[in-house]
């Protein structure tokens, strides 16, 4: 994690209990990399951490509690990429990259990103985003940088930013779900995300934007190809070797 410089020195037991949460996080991404989510206990985390299972479950909780922390934690690493390579100072250009950042990470973290999703998305189970609160964290991002652009003029207040956020999110998740099961590349992963991001702020756009916007959407349009199911592509690929 990234040093503050500004916060108050941590006393030693903060910082044993700080390295003991860091060696669970850690230890709960590499079981779930290595053997999917359905592998991860108590006992084993407990085992691979090198540390008791009451200390498991004084530091976080139950196991959901434990995965909810990590998803937070991939979020604040996706949070500091974003501070240096997307300033809320330029919220456009924050605005897409929300998008393509979370996806660049999500992909180059596949391993343990992807059996997270599947969790969630596969039901039923204890594990959801709505326990996380990721939808409304995710939706926050873009609502901060919704309203930094309304206030420099770049977009209008005519609609909610909360209502607007929590569409633009509602986009990001349907394509993350295509591409958790395998229904979608990352290319259109991000095209299909970013599309819903700029129709969204099409509606809000100032003139200045609009045909920015406008021509974003039709680059985007050609690699929005409808998604086809793997089952249904290796049909196709069959038939093609009978022809």
């Amino acid at each position: 994690m990234l040093h503050d410089p500004t916060a108050p020195p941590q006393t030693l037991r903060a910082a044993n209990i700080e390295q003991r949460r860091r060696r669970i996080l850690e230890a709960t991404a590499a079981i779930i990399a290595c053997d999917g989510m359905d592998a991860l206990s108590m006992r084993r985390l407990a085992k691979e951490a090198k540390l008791a299972v009451t200390t498991l479950y004084n530091l976080f909780g139950s196991r959901d509690e434990i995965v909810a922390a990590l998803a937070h934690d991939l979020t604040d690493r996706i949070d500091r990429i974003l501070d240096v390579e997307a300033p809320l100072d330029e919220p456009i250009e924050r605005c897409r990259a929300i998008i393509t950042v979370s996806i660049a990470y999500i992909v180059e973290h596949e391993t343990t990103c992807r059996p997270m999703f599947l969790a969630v998305y596969n039901g039923p189970t204890d594990v959801t985003y709505d326990r996380f609160g990721m939808p409304e964290r995710a939706a926050g991002m873009q609502r901060v940088a919704i309203e930094a652009a309304v206030s420099r003029g770049l977009l209008r207040d005519t609609v909610s930013p909360d209502v607007l956020s929590a569409q633009i999110y509602h986009g990001y998740d349907m394509a993350a779900f295509l591409w958790a099961k395998g229904y979608m590349t990352k290319e259109q992963f991000e095209a299909r995300a970013l599309y819903g991001l700029y129709v969204a702020l099409l509606c809000i756009a100032t003139e200045k934007l609009r045909g920015d916007f406008e021509q974003q959407l039709a680059r985007l349009e050609p690699i929005l190809r409808p998604p086809m199911r793997p089952d249904a592509a290796d049909r196709t690929s069959h038939s093609r070797e009978g022809d």
